[in-house]
This record gives C-alpha cells, sequence and structure tokens, in this order.
C-alpha cells in the first residue's frame, strides 16, 4: 500500500511524451551527432529543471555497420537482401565465396552460453565454409563460428525484418587479454524467407554464395551524463539508475522512452529531494549499441572505488512505455523479488505480476563484477499478440526492435506512465527504506540450488562439492537469523545501530553478488554471453566425461581445486560478515 508521501511523489509524475517525441526525431548512433544532439537535450533539462548534473567525454572502440550483399552463384543465381553488423569483420573488396552449411544450433538465447557451440559447429563441418544459423546475430554463436573455422556466418531473422546487432564477446572496451576475440570473420542477417529458400536450395544439394560486408570500427569520443540528487540522510550511499541514449536508427522504444523516463526520475527525485534519505544517480550511457556497453563499463572502471563503497543498488531501465506491452514483470538479485513485487503492485493497482530473480548478460549491467545487485522492472507485450517477434531482447518484444521501424508509433503514453510509477517508486522505497531489502536466504537457495545441480553432474568420487555445500547451508541458517533480528530492529529506531547494519549488509551482498554471478569479479568483465550461476565451478561438469588419469583431467582437477578454494574463501568471509550483521542488529546503543 502506498503511503500519503509515495502518493504525492507519483501524482507529481509527469508523462514525458515531448521529450519522447523529441528524442524520436534524432538519429543516436554513438559516436554521431545526434547522440552529442541528445545528450545536449538530456542536459538543458536538468539545468532548466535544476537537476545539478555532470558531463563527461571518453574514447570508445566503436563499430557502425555499413553496406552488405548475399549472392546465390550455384545452383541458382540470385541476390539476398542482408546487413551486417557492429564489430563484424569487413570482407576483401571481392568478397568471400565460398560453401553454404547450415548449423542447426537451437534459437533465442541473444547470450547463450559457449559451451558445447564450438563443438556443435565443427560437428557440422563449418570449416572453411559459411555457416547459416537460425536467429540473431549474437555474440556467442558468431565466437563459436570462428572457433570452429568458419569463414562467415549468416543469420536466420524471426521475421521478415532482419535486426541490428552487436558480434563482439568483449564487454565494454577491449583490453589487451581480451582484444584477441574482436571477431575476424564478418556476419550478415538475412529475413526469414530468404532463410528459408536458402534452407530449401541445401535440402537439395550443394548451395555456393558470395559475401560482402564492411563495418566501419574505429575510436571515437563519446558523452556520458550523469545526474546526482544528493539524500538528506546519507549522502554518499546512492541507487543507480541508468539507461542507454544511443539506439538503432531514431529507437523510439530502444531506448527513447527509456531516456524520457530517465530525464522525468531525474526531475521528479530533485523536486522532491528533501523526502531521499539516500542519494540517488541517473545516467544516460553511450557505446551501448555498437560498444558493447562501453559507457558503463567505462563508468565502472573509472569511478570503481566510489561505487564500491557507496552504490548499494543498481536499476537498468531500458525499453519502458512500449504498445502493446501488457505483461507487468521484474525482478532483482539478492532476494529482492518480495520487495519488487510489492513495489510493482502498490504502484500499478494490479494483483499479479511475474517476477524472478535473474542476472542479465546484456542492458549495460557492468557493475555485477563490483558486486552491486540490480533490481528491474519491465513490461513485454504478450507472446500471442501479432506485435510480439522471435527472438527480441528490447522494445518489450517487439518484432520492430533493433530496426528502421522502432518509430514513435510504437511508443506507449499511458504504458510509460504505468512504467515510470514502478520506477520511481522503486527508487523511492530503496532510497528511504530503514534496512537495505535484501534478503540472503533466497540467494543462499539459489547458491544451493546451482551446486546440487553440479554435483549431480559430477562423480562425487571424481571431485566433491561437499565442502563449499556445507558453507552455504550454514549460510542460509546465519542468513534466517539475520532475517529474524532485522526484523526486530525495524522500527526501533535507531539510527546508528541500522546504519552499521546496512553497512555489513551491503558487504555481505558484494560478495554473493560478484560470486554467483561473474567469473571475473571485481577488477574486469566477463565475455558478452552467458554464463552459469556460479561460473567459477561450472568446469567440474567436464571431468565426468574425462579420462581421470590423463593430463587434461589432473590440469582441470587442479584448476577447480583453486577456484573451489576461492569460492571457499569468498563465503567464509560472507558468513563473517553476516554473523558481525546479527552481533550489530543485537546490539545496544
Amino acid at each position: 500500500m502506498l503511503t500519503k508521501q509515495e502518493e504525492a511523489v507519483l501524482s507529481a509524475i509527469d508523462k514525458s511524451w515531448g521529450h519522447v517525441e523529441y528524442l524520436s526525431t534524432l538519429d543516436k548512433t554513438s559516436g554521431t551527432e545526434g547522440e552529442t544532439q541528445a545528450h545536449e537535450y538530456v542536459r538543458e533539462k536538468l539545468r532548466e529543471y535544476g537537476v545539478p548534473f555532470k558531463a563527461y567525454e571518453f574514447d570508445s572502440l566503436i563499430s557502425h555497420p555499413k553496406e552488405a550483399s548475399l549472392r546465390v552463384i550455384s545452383p541458382d543465381a540470385f541476390e539476398v537482401d542482408c546487413i551486417t553488423h557492429s564489430f563484424s569483420a569487413s570482407t576483401p573488396d571481392d568478397g568471400i565465396g565460398a560453401e553454404l552449411v547450415f548449423v542447426p544450433v537451437q534459437p533465442g538465447s541473444l547470450f547463450a552460453g559457449i559451451k558445447g557451440l564450438v563443438n556443435d559447429y565443427r560437428k557440422i563441418g563449418v570449416e572453411g565454409r559459411v555457416a547459416l544459423i537460425w536467429g540473431v546475430a549474437s555474440p556467442a554463436v558468431m565466437w563459436a563460428a570462428q572457433q570452429a573455422g568458419a569463414l562467415a556466418q549468416v543469420h536466420i531473422s524471426g521475421e521478415e525484418v532482419p535486426h541490428d546487432m552487436i558480434v563482439t564477446t568483449i564487454w565494454g572496451t577491449p583490453t589487451p587479454e581480451s582484444a584477441d576475440r574482436i571477431p575476424k570473420i564478418p556476419a550478415v542477417s538475412i529475413k526469414k524467407s530468404d532463410g528459408e529458400r536458402l534452407l530449401r536450395h541445401l535440402q537439395k544439394g550443394e548451395v555456393r554464395i558470395r559475401l560482402n560486408a564492411r563495418a566501419d570500427t574505429r575510436w571515437r569520443r563519446l558523452p556520458v551524463t550523469v545526474a546526482e540528487i544528493p539524500g538528506t540522510e546519507e549522502p554518499e550511499k546512492f541507487m543507480l539508475v541508468h539507461g542507454h541514449m544511443d539506439s538503432w536508427y531514431l529507437g523510439t522504444t530502444d531506448n527513447c522512452t527509456g531516456n524520457a523516463a530517465c530525464l522525468e526520475l531525474a526531475r521528479l527525485m530533485w523536486k522532491h529531494r528533501d523526502k531521499l534519505k539516500r542519494s540517488v544517480r541517473v545516467a544516460w550511457w553511450s557505446g551501448h549499441s555498437t560498444g558493447r556497453y562501453s559507457a558503463s563499463t567505462w563508468y565502472a572502471d573509472n569511478f570503481f572505488e566510489d561505487l564500491d563503497r557507496n552504490c548499494y543498488l543498481s536499476m537498468n531501465i531500458d525499453s519502458p512505455g512500449v504498445k502493446g506491452a501488457s505483461k507487468v514483470g521484474g525482478g532483482g538479485l539478492m532476494g529482492t523479488l518480495k520487495f519488487m513485487a510489492e513495489t510493482m503492485k502498490d504502484a500499478t493497482g494490479l494483483e499479479e505480476v511475474a517476477v524472478t530473480s535473474y542476472a542479465m548478460r546484456a542492458g549495460d549491467q557492468s557493475f555485477y563484477g563490483i558486486g552491486i545487485p540490480s533490481v528491474a522492472v519491465r513490461a513485454m507485450i504478450p507472446e500471442d499478440s501479432p506485435l510480439r517477434g522471435s527472438w527480441i531482447g528490447g522494445s518489450g518484444g517487439g518484432w520492430w526492435w533493433h530496426s528502421p521501424h522502432d518509430t514513435l508509433d510504437k511508443g506507449d503514453e499511458e504504458n510509460l506512465l504505468r512504467d515510470l510509477r514502478m520506477e520511481a517508486l522503486t527508487i523511492l522505497r530503496s532510497a528511504n527504506c530503514a534496512i537495505l531489502p535484501f534478503n540472503f536466504t533466497s540467494a543462499a537457495e539459489e547458491y544451493e540450488e546451482a551446486l546440487k545441480d553440479l554435483q549431480n553432474k559430477t562423480d562425487p568420487n571424481t571431485f566433491n562439492l561437499n565442502p563449499v555445500l556445507e558453507r552455504i547451508r550454514r549460510l542460509k541458517i546465519q542468513s534466517e537469523a539475520l532475517n529474524k533480528v532485522v526484523a526486530a530492529l525495524k522500527g526501533v529506531g535507531d539510527e546508528d545501530r541500522v546504519r552499521r547494519l546496512n553497512q555489513l549488509i551491503m558487504k555481505a551482498s558484494r560478495i554473493l553478488t560478484s560470486t554467483l554471478y561473474t567469473y571475473e569479479g571485481k577488477y574486469d568483465q566477463d565475455p558478452a554471453y552467458g554464463i552459469s550461476v556460479l561460473p567459477a565451478l561450472q568446469g567440474v561438469t567436464e571431468l565426468a566425461d574425462m579420462d581421470p588419469e590423463s593430463s587434461e583431467a589432473r590440469f582441470l582437477r587442479t584448476g577447480m581445486v583453486r577456484e573451489m578454494n576461492r569460492v571457499n574463501h569468498q563465503l567464509d568471509t560472507k558468513l563473517g560478515l553476516i554473523a558481525e550483521a546479527i552481533g550489530a542488529a543485537k546490539e545496544k546503543s
């Protein structure tokens, strides 16, 4: 139920449709004048509202897809319309001529894990050939094709509209260690009917094609805008609310509506800043679509200490206010599902919302390594709607996503207002809750489920995960004890004790978030494809199929022992923090 203060704030929300209308006139491709103009518009509005902000610039490796062509040479000669992708390699001037081969990899996930994909490609025999595959061009399948020796890859869209994509697995600006993963083969996408035509030809025999593609990949100067609204009691602690400014084409629903929402949230929180205990930062990133989240990664790198010490939660805003998006849901990490479900219901008046615990490997979620948990609200187009596309990652699932068709008519004013209410209430409650809304019991259960799954796939005589499982069970018990003392502390009014407790809870959330959802951890970024929960220990599943006496098995076993030591140490630190938090909650001031 909304409080009177929350009702007053939410009633002051502006639909912000004028922002959407203006931003939808600009081509905001990263590194172009349109993107700069969009940032200037946001900054001018922030000045008008009196909201303090900081403007930054940085250099980013950005890739603009240019022209592409695909011609079938035999058995029949015909042209196939196609587009190329960001970070696709460019072909020689005379193109690539080769045999086409179909790879029946299951389509659907934009960020599928890499495990098994390379073997799938090798079984088909793609080396020296061009791979044809269902689904949008994604980093994992491109990396697998290149690793298996394919000369190029052709992606079949689920619609008659190919979707612009970025195919590098590198998250943010490359480092010397990751730069070798910049794609060395070209990729193009074709519409569904043309893909089906090619598949029919392949069923009859060999098909040879000639493919041309060119991408303009170079360093560009990008803008970043970050509004800062200080809290009244703990101004150093802040929630980071963010969305990407750049887009494909006009990009009304991906992400002009999100940019407008961020601007309205900044105005609203500034207007009611006297009602905020903790601070709120609102960021507009660049380099999302053609730099693989380069601005949010740059911010994570260059403001690392501040984020590590003070940012307790993040929320990405991408594709709100979409026409036909009636399925309301969301989620969060570190046991925030109940908090998010209640918030979304109170903001919308709905009796049911779909919530799930998920760590997105997309959407500028560049802060998991630092250990910052995230929450999200979203609304999707129902699966049975004619507006729904296949394998769509944004625009509420709309078929127009990442295409020239994402125009003003695809947005919806009333849906944007609904989504703004959910986002605003999430910020208000996160900034004002006495004790941070994390429930580590739920996180421990997720950990336990992941470990049991690994144990079921592993012979205990080959590798025993019980030392980790024992710690997880202790974590669950300790977390339940923490929940009880936290519940008893609510309403006591001992601000010093609550502040100390929150600091310990925040530190504990750091460890679990980083360990559960990242491999590289605090100081680097994982590749931009799906990774399993508790990635450091996933290698144990490979031991079951290996000769235990082989050097390869012994090498892997040694590596897994070291990874288990690392995970156990992190869990021991976490257990110590929870024990300290319980003590802090019980102590008398």
